[in-house]
C-alpha cells in the first residue's frame, strides 16, 4: 500500500516550504557560483545549467520559481549539485542570503 502525504504527516504548507527553500537555493547558487562552468562573473545561465544537466531550461526556471509548483526528482537536484559544485544537502537548508 502506498501512503499518501496526509498519512505520513506532510502538510501542503510543509511541502511548499521545502519547494521554496530548494527554489531559492538553486537560484542563489546558480547566480553566485565558482564552478568551472561559471562565467567570469560567477554565474551560470539557466540555459547553460539545463544543458549541462540534460534537462529543459523551462524545468530549471520552474524549479527556481517559488510561484510554480514544479515537481522534480532527487536525481535532478543531485545533478544540479554536482554541476554547481555545491554539496547536495545545501539545497535543503534554510539560508538567509
Amino acid at each position: 500500500m502506498i501512503e499518501t502525504k496526509e498519512e505520513i504527516g506532510i502538510t501542503d504548507e510543509e511541502l511548499d516550504k521545502i519547494f521554496s527553500m530548494i527554489s531559492r537555493n538553486v537560484k542563489y547558487y546558480r547566480r553566485y557560483n565558482k564552478s568551472k562552468y561559471a562565467d567570469k562573473y560567477g554565474r551560470i545561465s539557466q540555459e547553460r545549467l539545463a544543458e549541462l544537466c540534460q534537462v529543459s531550461q523551462s524545468l530549471i526556471a520552474n524549479i527556481e520559481s517559488e510561484r510554480v509548483k514544479q515537481t522534480f526528482s532527487i536525481t535532478v537536484i543531485a545533478t544540479i549539485s554536482k554541476i554547481l559544485g555545491i554539496p547536495f544537502e545545501e539545497f535543503f537548508k534554510e539560508h538567509h542570503f
